[in-house]
């Protein structure tokens, strides 16, 4: 039979032609389109001829030829080639019987053009995979299979509207467009996916490009551990489990069974791997359009344009789901007039009711379809973006110079790292509202014009006041996030520092102060939180009355026009209002997101625009037969470039291979200074530094990394058992070694708690030693530094952000979303009871899923947060060790094992995001076959029964009926919460003492003597460990000198730290003036005593503020206390004399002067008990002569307690205390104990001397 042959009765196919314009233009445009298609393809042909296979590229060729994308795509092309071919001798012999029309001839040229096109595309493809090596589909190809996607989906709506006014479309242009769809999908899956074969094709050469990431010794990533897990099945899903996200059952199921660990979660695929995702973000910021670009030269512009580019392939997919998910939320509307003349016509044949309810199902389900696969990508990009930012983040703080390093404080780089590319990482998710939100007016318009006429202009009118509003709250949102970041950073900058030093601070007093000072940045952060949150508010205002607004506005234009208001309009126009409240809605968080993101990125640029070390300060060499070592002619240096003064000129020396060098000088004369410009740490001005030979360094302030021993001291290296256990017995640390359970295994804490500062010093000298290095640079290792803090203020950052902001906006959200849920239920069970038949089952089945996804759910969740600390915790580390890690020359190994770290945290996010979506997916289909039965029962019911106004109400209301709405926002208010739940635990720690008891206070004059009586004192760290100090008695008289000596792991520093009740006591007494010091406040005794502790701590912010941050004491005692400690004419060269800047950490200080303003500090204080703990282990010889001299003279009627790396700094002492695993082994007068050649004192001192006399 004729498929175009006309006929008599109502199902007369040609009656679809009376309108032939329109008609004619659907061809003739399509007819055009691939006619231009056919001529740039041929032409692109012709000039880029493929290249014959050769034996080197065969093997990945042969392998393209049978890849998954190019399979469908060329399936595809063949079956729209026969389609239309099909279509085109059907319509020949139409015209051929009853004659050609000028429709038919347009219609038979598109089909001829149609069928020759995909044709040649067929070729094409055959012969492109074939016999060339590309590896992906051509640019051309992937622009056309989108555009003719959206042209046949545009064509079937256009037919869908014909067939409704006119009542039948030809059978065979149904079955062309359902083909037509369907095939272009599996070609836009094939053109945009066939990038993956490129990743592919890298494992054949695999072991050519491994790096030295494959060398793990030391490193600590959770990545390195994982390495024979799975990759994801992701890498190699079919269609149809790639559509339902059915290939995250296994870790579903496993996660139901069983509480997840990091190992259950696989590997993610190569191509999403940090190492591959930063290689392509830095290829394209490191390029400036002519391949050339310098990171330092980087603006906010040039980095956003980076991170697209890098993640382009995701943004190109994204964009094409936006589309198809922005038209098939229109379709419901578009059809929702037709519905009510279908219902309110009796004369209706049922089967269009049918197919109308069919129509909306399949919109609802390519609407889920799209949404889900949205929203998983948006999440993959934004997992790609914190990857990228995280790794050029590390990469640049590894190569910061000092002065870079002054500027920016450690605060703000966790800020940075915690809070700006988390945002960033966030913006992902609004990148296509900046168009879509347009767009999606715009087709509201059209609907509304095609329904309402010139009332939508008025609606367009008012959607337009609305958006005006918004300009100057977004201006003041942009403001108050800048200083409310500005003031977050001031913060974190003070709470940084109190960590790092919380021990300094509970020594000497000053808690109640630091805690002030935080809680008053705290409240001015307050005062910016609000103006932001108060902004949002009235924007959110604005926008949330908007759908009422712009209805309201438009429905009474309509009153005043005389423009008839049918119930069929009406519905249309509330399902088009409901649409749009989303994008109207997003606007303002849209807004807002755009601002706060680029006040991320302006931060982050101003970070990577930081000076670096210039890498040609020393020119390296290899040893070879070079007898010269260390070469330096006519050196200049200065820390500061700006800076008239130098810090070292007119240098000029040579070190040769086995010499040994000593830098002697007064505390501040340069000698590290020295050691740095022999690293390149220090910027040159002139002269030329010469290295020949791999070096070594050992920092002043030791540096140890958060792990094993073991990998501290090989650091890189493998093991060599030998070499490694002489180097042990070298720097005396088999001893140290016994005392821990786990010996070289032992895991050190992140603030080195279980070692003591020798301990920490001499792994740093062993991890030189080890590095067999040419060139060893050793400044004074024998000085300690306590570790860095990360981990606390990371997960403070994060958890006080999300409770500011986020929580409470999601808790917004979750009851918006439980509100529309209930709401879309109850009008659609007020309409008729039965749908509760329906309704019960669904939200059962819903409940089932969401509690068989939240077992794995919520431990991805619990991994995420695991795994991010790290990241943190080792960029904080790293940035404190850079000088160490660029002395070793490990600057790549750390890179990778960040870049490992990295992907430990990216592997749960990217499951987490799978399983929220394989849960939406679910639940969307759920709700698109509960929508579609309750059509096909609206249309089943009686005529009359219902009022077809009312049953079109509950269509409309249906349109957007989810529950995954309300499962979407609950599991996001779920994680968030989990910070509330961090910041508790947090405040439940044990706390101390009282500060204060008030019963117990102490008199005015306390202590008077300074007497302390030690009775039986026990002591342990924890109640399941031995004890550290095993029952000690004894008294230190008043005004006496006490010195206590003993082995690493004696207790000595433990006693100390009983003594200011840093540990209480397991049993025992400890009583000063006959007054037992756990009996009072803990600021009561600490205020009373006086430290200099081992590590020389200074504080950002002024000299004064440092020697007197409590504002006690007037400028004269202040000058007074200097004078003593040997800083005064230092201080006075400069210019804002007691003003003078101390920078974060007191970077711009000498160790030495750190260590002389702390000694300034207790002569401000002038205490009855002193406490020296190592005080001059920084300074050289003649110093710490003048330190003691300085305390004889103004501390002979004090208590003073010392503890000295230094026999000599205690041979004048009163009384010799010595102790060995916690026991008192000898307590009497130097000179007594000297006398006795057996006793321990006798053997230190004999062995001290013999060391230095050597």
């Amino acid at each position: 039979m004729d498929a175009f042959e006309e006929s008599k009765n109502d199902m007369n196919i040609w009656i679809f032609f009376s309108q032939p314009s329109t008609t004619i233009f659907l061809h003739g445009f399509s007819a055009s389109s691939h006619l231009i298609l056919l001529l740039v393809l041929s032409i692109s042909w012709a000039c880029k001829r493929p290249t014959l296979p050769t034996l080197e590229n065969s093997k990945p060729m042969l392998k393209n030829t049978h890849f998954l994308y190019y399979w469908l795509a060329l399936i595809a092309c063949i079956g729209l080639s026969f389609c239309d071919l099909l279509l085109c001798v059907l319509n020949y012999f139409s015209g051929y019987t009853n004659g050609w029309s000028d429709l038919k001839l347009v219609a038979q040229l598109d089909f001829a053009f149609r069928t020759l096109t995909w044709f040649v595309i067929s070729a094409y493809l055959q012969i492109q995979f074939s016999h060339s090596s590309e590896r992906k589909f051509p640019i051309l190809l992937r622009i056309w299979c989108a555009f003719y996607f959206l042209m046949s989906f545009s064509y079937f709506i256009i037919h869908l509207s014909l067939y409704w006014k006119y009542s039948s479309v030809p059978v065979l242009l149904w079955v062309s467009d359902a083909v037509s769809i369907i095939s272009s999908l599996f070609f836009c899956y094939a053109g945009l996916f066939g990038k993956g074969q490129k990743v592919e094709d890298l494992h054949i050469l695999e072991p050519l490009l491994k790096t030295s990431s494959s060398r793990n010794n030391g490193d600590k990533g959770q990545g390195s551990s994982v390495g024979v897990e799975s990759v994801t099945p992701y890498a190699n899903v079919n269609l149809l489990s790639m559509l339902t996200f059915a290939w995250m059952n296994p870790l579903l199921a496993l996660g139901h069974k069983k509480t997840l660990d990091l190992e259950d979660v696989p590997q993610l695929a190569n191509c999403d791997s940090a190492n591959m995702v930063f290689a392509r973000f830095e290829n394209e910021l490191e390029s400036d359009g002519n391949g050339r670009g310098n990171v330092n030269q980087v603006s906010t512009l040039k980095l956003a344009k980076a991170l697209i580019l890098s993640t382009w392939i995701e943004i190109r997919w994204t964009t094409l789901l936006s589309i198809v998910c922005t038209l098939a939320s229109y379709v419901g509307p578009y059809l929702i007039d037709t519905f009510v003349q279908y219902l309110n016509n009796p004369d209706q044949v049922k089967y269009k009711g049918y197919v109308l309810v069919f129509i909306f199902f399949l919109s609802k389900l390519i609407r889920a379809l799209s949404d889900r696969h949205l929203s998983f990508l948006l999440r993959k990009m934004a997992i790609e973006v914190r990857a990228a930012l995280f790794a050029i983040i590390y990469k640049k703080s590894l190569k910061l110079s000092s002065q870079s390093k002054q500027g920016h404080t450690s605060g703000e780089n966790i800020n940075l790292m915690s809070v700006d590319v988390e945002r960033t990482g966030i913006f992902s998710w609004y990148l296509h509202d900046l168009w879509r939100v347009p767009v999606q007016i715009v087709l509201a318009l059209l609907i509304l014009y095609k329904s309402l006429g010139l009332a939508s202009l008025a609606a367009f009118v008012a959607a337009l006041i609305l958006m005006l509003a918004n300009v100057p709250l977004g201006n003041l949102q942009e403001k108050f996030q800048g200083e409310l970041m500005d003031s977050k950073d001031r913060r974190m900058k003070v709470t940084s520092e109190s960590l790092r030093n919380m021990r300094i601070l509970k020594l000497q007093g000053w808690e109640m102060k630091f805690l002030a000072k935080v809680i008053e940045l705290r409240n001015f952060e307050t005062r910016w939180l609000k103006k932001l949150l108060y902004t949002s508010a009235m924007t959110s205002f604005v926008f949330l009355s908007a759908p009422m607004f712009v209805s309201m506005v438009t429905f009474g234009f309509c009153v005043l026009m005389g423009i008839p208001l049918e119930s069929g309009k009406i519905l249309t126009a509330l399902a088009t209002f409901e649409i749009l409240q989303g994008p109207i809605y997003n606007l303002p968080d849209t807004i807002s997101m755009v601002i706060q993101t680029k006040i991320s990125l302006d931060r982050i640029v101003s970070f990577l625009c930081l000076e670096d070390l210039h890498p040609d300060i020393v020119q390296t060499f290899p040893k070879d037969s070079v007898e010269v070592a260390v070469e330096i002619v006519k050196g200049n240096f200065s820390w500061d470039l700006h800076s008239p003064n130098l810090t070292l000129k007119d240098l000029n020396f040579r070190v040769y291979h086995g010499m040994r060098v000593a830098v002697c000088g007064s505390v501040g004369s340069g000698k590290s200074s020295l050691l740095s410009c022999i690293l390149g740490e220090v910027p040159k001005i002139s002269g030329v530094i010469k290295l020949n030979g791999m070096k070594a360094y050992v920092a002043q302030s030791p540096w140890i990394q958060s792990g094993k021993i073991v990998d501290n001291i090989l650091f890189g290296k493998e093991m060599n058992g030998e070499r490694y256990e002489m180097i042990l017995e070298a720097c005396s640390l088999k001893k140290d070694l016994e005392l821990f359970a786990f010996g070289d295994q032992t895991i050190i804490g992140e603030r080195g708690i279980n070692l003591s500062g020798g301990q920490k010093q001499r792994i740093q000298i062993a991890r030189a030693l080890y590095h067999d290095a040419d060139i060893y640079l050793l400044d004074d290792p024998f000085s300690a530094v306590d570790a860095h803090t990360g981990t606390h203020l990371f997960k403070i950052s994060i958890d006080q952000s999300a409770v500011d902001t986020s929580i409470p906006h999601q808790i917004e959200e979750f009851l918006v979303s439980i509100v529309g849920f209930l709401g879309t239920a109850a009008v659609m069970s007020q309409v008729a009871w039965q749908m509760l038949i329906v309704f019960i089952p669904m939200t059962v089945t819903c409940i089932w899923y969401q509690q068989y996804y939240t077992s794995a759910a919520r431990e991805l969740s619990r991994l995420i947060g695991v795994c991010q600390a790290p990241i943190i915790q080792h960029y904080a580390e790293s940035s404190l060790g850079s000088t160490t890690i660029r002395g070793f020359d490990q600057e790549e190994r750390f890179m990778d094992t960040n870049l490992k770290l990295v992907d430990g945290y990216s592997r749960p996010k990217f499951y987490f995001s799978g399983a929220m979506e394989w849960l939406c997916f679910r639940m969307d289909i759920l709700a698109s076959i509960t929508y579609a039965f309750s059509l096909v029962f609206l249309i089943s019911m009686p005529k009359g029964v219902l009022s077809p106004g009312v049953m079109g109400l509950a269509v409309t209301y249906g349109l957007s009926f989810s529950m995954h709405g309300v499962i979407w926002d609950l599991s996001r208010l779920e994680n968030k919460i989990i910070s509330v739940e961090r910041i508790l635990q947090y405040s439940y720690i044990p706390s101390e003492s009282p500060l204060l008891v008030e019963e117990n206070r102490p008199g005015c004059e306390w202590p008077s003597q300074g007497e302390v009586d030690i009775v039986d004192l026990q002591v342990r760290y924890a109640p399941h460990l031995p004890l550290i100090l095993r029952g000690l008695t004894c008294t230190f008289p008043g005004g006496m000198k006490i010195g206590i000596v003993g082995r690493t792991g004696s207790g000595k520093s433990t006693l100390l730290q009983a003594l200011f009740r840093m540990v209480e006591p397991s049993a025992g007494q400890i009583c000063i003036d006959g007054i037992n010091i756990s009996n009072i406040g803990l600021h009561d005794l600490r205020s009373r005593l006086s430290i200099i502790p081992q590590d020389p701590t200074m504080f950002e912010g002024t000299l004064r503020s440092n020697l007197d941050p409590l504002e006690e004491y007037t400028d004269g005692q202040i000058w007074e206390a200097l004078d003593r400690c040997q800083l005064g004419d230092e201080v006075r060269k400069q210019e804002r004399k007691l003003d003078s800047t101390v920078t974060e950490n007191g970077e711009n200080w000498s160790v030495g002067q750190r260590q002389l303003v702390c000694l300034g500090r207790v002569l401000l204080k002038r205490s009855k008990l002193l406490v020296l703990d190592e005080a001059t282990a920084s300074v050289d010889t003649a110093t710490d002569y003048l330190i003691q001299q300085t305390l004889r003279q103004h501390f002979s009627e004090s208590t003073v307690i010392t503890i000295a790396h230094r026999i000599t700094s205690i041979l004048d002492t009163d009384m010799v205390l010595l102790l060995d695993n916690g026991v008192i082994l000898e307590y009497d007068s130097p000179a007594k104990l000297l006398e006795i050649k057996s006793s321990l004192f006798a053997k230190l001192v004999k062995e001290y001397t013999r060391r230095f006399s050597s």
